[in-house]
């Protein structure tokens, strides 16, 4: 059985990316060009490049692992287990200029993470390349389209082009799609890369967009849907497309999705994965501090639990589940993610390494924002996620008008009562008006109406809802079976 290489040992894309990479005994950032000496040790147990053993157990039909490191110099090579208990040695030698070992799974089946370790025998010390290899009883062919969705943001977009050009050419089976909602690119029709001018629909129309023209193609098995503004670590798209390939077959319709890190903490993790707890939002892994090892065992525990949900930063979707159940809501920004991945009705696939920086949240909210993704499309998900009712939706608009008033946030109560009127027209009536027109009309919403008469408003507009649930809550579903 032959070994394949699943992906290479990462260098540090900036300084203080680098403890995401490699950690230095002495917490000095490491450095490519410096050799190291005498007794100077390196630990590639980190998020990019610890082996997350647990994970290729559990989704995939690996048997055996190698690991290849090359080197300049004599080191002491430690190979290590990890779990949230500690770590514990499984191999400690003596080598010069390089390493091959080949382990059996059964070797790491109690360990969570495997680490490697190493400490220089010599000055002038390098280490210089590494990679992690399997054998598999099963493979198929896997064939992976990054759809991007963007509009008028080439400051972002164009040096990820560069990047992943970059890898393209090393695997061609990997191309990539752009959807231009801003129409300020020139069209490319021809893969690798393709760019399709698209009107201004959001990140859901886009999305959509993109997923129709790889169903149409017929060229790709999976779709890898990601930001434009994101940065993103190539060998995540390596290790996820070796996993891909050696999925078992009762993980290959789920979704994979990729963590987001913080890009001005880029060390810190924002989420990995979610849930809509029928009422709010609830992130997994949220603030997680992915230099300590304790936190990096945690953060392989996949949440088993309804209404988890991938976000759409970084998510892979297999083409077959797209055929299967369809094209995501047009609700212009921000929920699609979630409703796609409630309809899938599957547990989300994750692993240390797969995510992207993105910048915080926080530092994008208005308005406008607070009507799509605060009010109007969360709330939209009460009719979607299991578990939901009349009195979740009642509690989840009593607990944002609570919110507001506390905050005295009065224009975010008047944006409540504009997401609530839309929402009791169902679907179609939400998305009659084009979603480039809908957003210039919520650019110019009058926010002077009387804050007493907004509030009565909200609580009739709740009291309406609650009354026509049932009729609502047909419309929306037999809408997402129309897609």
């Amino acid at each position: 059985m032959m070994f394949e290489k699943l992906y290479d040992i990462a260098f540090p894309l900036t300084e203080d990316k680098a403890p995401l990479y490699i950690q230095r005994e002495d917490d000095q950032p490491f450095t490519i060009d410096t050799p190291l000496k005498l007794g100077d040790m390196i630990d590639l147990g980190t998020y990019f490049n610890a082996f997350s053993i647990s994970k290729w157990i559990e989704y995939t039909s690996i048997r055996k692992i190698k690991i290849n490191l090359d080197f300049k110099g004599k080191f002491l090579v430690d190979i290590y287990g990890m779990t949230v208990a500690g770590e514990r040695e499984v191999l400690r030698i003596k080598a010069e200029e390089a390493v091959e070992r080949i382990f059996n799974v059964k070797d790491f089946d109690d360990f969570t993470l495997i680490g490697i370790r190493l400490t220089a025998m010599t000055d002038e010390a390098e280490f210089i390349s590494g990679a992690y290899y399997g054998t598999f009883d099963t493979e198929r062919e896997v064939r992976a389209g990054i759809t991007i969705c963007t509009f008028q943001r080439e400051q972002y977009l164009l040096p990820n082009l560069d990047r992943l050009k970059t890898l393209t050419d090393r695997n061609p089976h990997i191309s990539v799609m752009v959807i231009d909602n801003g129409r300020t690119l020139e069209e490319v029709h021809t893969p690798p890369l393709q760019i399709f001018h698209n009107p201004n629909t959001g990140g859901a129309g886009g999305f959509s967009r993109g997923m129709q023209e790889q169903v149409k193609q017929g060229r790709n098995t999976h779709v890898i849907l990601m930001d434009d503004d994101v940065i993103i670590e190539l060998s995540a798209i390596d290790r996820l497309y070796a996993m891909l390939r050696h999925l078992k077959t009762e993980h290959q319709d789920k979704f994979f999705g990729g963590a987001m890190l913080i890009l001005d903490r880029p060390t810190i993790q924002h989420e990995n994965t979610a849930a809509f707890d029928k009422i709010i939002r609830r992130s997994f892994g949220h603030n997680f501090d992915l230099t300590y090892k304790t936190l990096l065992c945690r953060n392989e525990a996949a949440p088993h639990r309804p209404n988890t949900y991938a976000a759409w930063w970084f998510c892979c979707i297999p083409v077959d589940r797209i055929k299967k159940i369809g094209y995501p809501l047009p609700i212009f920004i921000k929920c699609d993610d979630m409703e796609y991945s409630f309809r899938n009705k599957q547990d989300i696939l994750t692993m240390n390494g797969v995510s992207v920086w993105h910048e915080a949240f926080e530092n994008k909210v208005n308005l406008i924002m607070g009507y799509y993704f605060g009010n109007r499309n969360t709330l939209l998900m009460n009719h979607f996620a299991e578990g939901c009712s009349r009195l979740t939706f009642a509690v989840a608009v009593l607990g944002r008008i609570a919110k507001s008033l506390l905050k005295c946030n009065f224009n975010g109560l008047r944006m409540l009562e504009k997401a609530l009127s839309d929402l009791n027209t169902g679907l179609g009536g939400m998305t009659a008006l084009p979603a480039d027109e809908k957003f210039a009309s919520l650019k110019k919403y009058p926010l002077t109406k009387n804050i007493i008469k907004v509030l009565i408003s909200i609580l009739n507009l709740t009291y309406n809802h609650i009354l026509d649930y049932d009729k609502l809550d047909t419309e929306y579903k037999d809408f997402v079976r129309s897609l």
